[in-house]
This record gives structure tokens, sequence and C-alpha cells, in this order.
């Protein structure tokens, strides 16, 4: 997948109409979806998996989250959608994703990213990809 052009995904932004409207303005684009947490896809709205056109390929599939184990679930899930790729969001800096230790607070726990790498790696034929911030807070 050429890397050179990618919209970055922004939660209330990259939704499935922002991403149609790109894709008819260029087809050079990467496209991530919107972050979804994994519990609002295990516990929740199991279709936001599906929430995308075909057209809008190559589309990468952003989750949040921080337990291995449900991240992993998530990758198996997405197996049957013709995401792309799939990316799990470390930079997201926002106070109510923080307070879920997810996002850019995920980045202060190492041990914990590599459990999931892992997991998410080991439970999907697709690329796993990672979304970062340069540091965790304005002292970084």
């Amino acid at each position: 997948m050429d890397r050179s052009f990618c919209i970055a995904p922004m939660m209330a932004r990259t939704d499935r109409h922002f991403r149609y409207l790109v894709r008819q303005l260029t087809r050079k684009a990467v496209l991530f979806t919107e972050m979804i947490h994994t519990n609002s896809i295990l516990f929740g709205n199991r279709n936001r998996l599906d929430d995308y056109f075909e057209i809008e390929n190559p589309i990468v599939l952003q989750l949040g989250g921080n337990d291995p184990d449900s991240l992993s679930k998530v990758c198996k899930m997405a197996e049957h959608y013709n995401y792309d790729e799939i990316n799990l969001n470390l930079g997201c800096p926002s106070p109510k994703v923080k307070s879920g230790n997810f996002g850019a607070a995920l980045m202060d726990h190492s041990e914990t990213v590599q459990k999931c790498l892992i997991a998410m790696q080991e439970n999907s034929t697709k690329n796993i990809s990672v979304k970062i911030r340069l540091g965790i807070n304005d002292n970084d």
C-alpha cells in the first residue's frame, strides 16, 4: 500500500461520508476509519465494522483499546471485512480516552502495547500498524 498520502483518522470527522468524498477526489489516499473502541464492537454494535463503502479501499480499520484479548477478538472479526490493514491508536490525547488508559495514554505502558500488538498480529492476516504521538504530554 502506497503511504505517500494518508488521511489521518479523526473522531467525528473521518466518518464514511467524509471518506467517500475524499475517495471521489483521489484514489491515491489511504483512508482510516474513526477510532473504534474494541468494547463498542464486542459489547455493543458489531455493525460498526461494516461502516464503510467498498469504494473507500484502501482503508485501514483503526482500533482503540488496551486489552490484548479484546483486540485479538476484534482482529479475528475484522478478517471477514475488506479492510486493508488494522491500526492501533496510540495517539488520541483526549481526556476521555486518557481516562480509559488507551490512545496516547497507552504509550506510557510499553509492555501492554507489546502484548496488544502481538495479540493483534497473531489473530489477523492483515498488516498491523500503530498511530503514535511524539510524546505523552507537553514535557515530551
